[in-house]
This record gives structure tokens, C-alpha cells and sequence, in this order.
């Protein structure tokens, strides 16, 4: 009976806790529709940690191949409940976002603060990231 307690207490703390900073390792990926248009823009993202730094790399684009298909990569670190990361991608463009857990997913959200090409700015809007198995 005891260990049925200490179990229960110890999966209600993990819940309750959100993604610690090892969940939140691994690779990533969602595709969801911009405005009103019926092809699917995609990102896929994954996170790692290089001597204790959380570092990720990621790609956006269309499913249909068109406009822009920028890589980017930056470094991200926890903040209360949220993490939070800056980025620049291969069109020069650069920016900061957030990352929030969402059950075993990610819900990704990114600003570009410095702008070079206004082709990649529907990729970065907000959306949400399943975890590759």
C-alpha cells in the first residue's frame, strides 16, 4: 500500500511539473495551414544539450515546396514554466521564441526581431510540434 502512495505522489509531481529540461531533448515536428491558404506550411525542430546548453536546429518551409525553406538554429534555456530561445536562420533573419509543453508536445512560437527576408515570416507563427517516435 505504502508503494502504491510513493508511486502515486511521484507521477503527480512529474504531471504537475511540465517538461523537465531532459523531456524536452529529442526531435520534433508539426504542420498546420496559413490564413485561408490550403497548403500546409511545416517546421520540424530538435532540441539537444551540448555541455550543459540546450541548443536546436530546425527547418520551416511549405509542403508544396514553394516561397522560402529557411534551416535555423539557436540556444534555448528554461524559464519558470516555458523555454525560451533565440534563433537565426539561413536567410539571415533572426529572432527569439518560446517553447511551451503541451502534454508530450511543444508548442512552438517565434518573433523575427531583425528581418531579411519577408518570405520566411508565416513559417515562424505559432504551431504546434509532436515528438518523432
Amino acid at each position: 500500500m505504502r508503494l502504491l502512495q510513493t508511486f502515486t505522489i511521484c507521477f503527480l509531481v512529474t504531471m504537475l511539473c511540465g517538461f523537465s529540461s531532459r523531456s524536452i531533448l529529442g526531435s520534433f515536428e508539426g504542420t498546420t495551414t496559413t490564413n485561408q491558404d490550403p497548403v500546409q506550411r511545416f517546421l520540424s525542430l530538435t532540441i539537444t544539450e551540448n555541455k550543459g546548453e540546450l541548443e536546436l536546429d530546425g527547418m520551416a518551409g511549405y509542403s508544396s515546396g514553394r516561397s522560402a525553406a529557411p534551416d535555423f538554429s539557436g540556444k534555448c534555456y528554461k524559464e519558470t514554466t516555458k523555454y525560451h530561445f533565440t534563433f537565426e536562420d539561413s536567410f539571415g533573419n533572426e529572432g527569439f521564441g518560446t517553447l511551451t509543453g503541451v502534454n508530450d508536445h511543444l508548442l512552438f512560437s517565434a518573433t523575427i526581431t531583425t528581418l531579411k527576408d519577408s518570405r520566411c515570416v508565416p513559417l515562424y507563427h505559432s504551431i504546434l510540434l509532436k515528438r518523432k517516435k
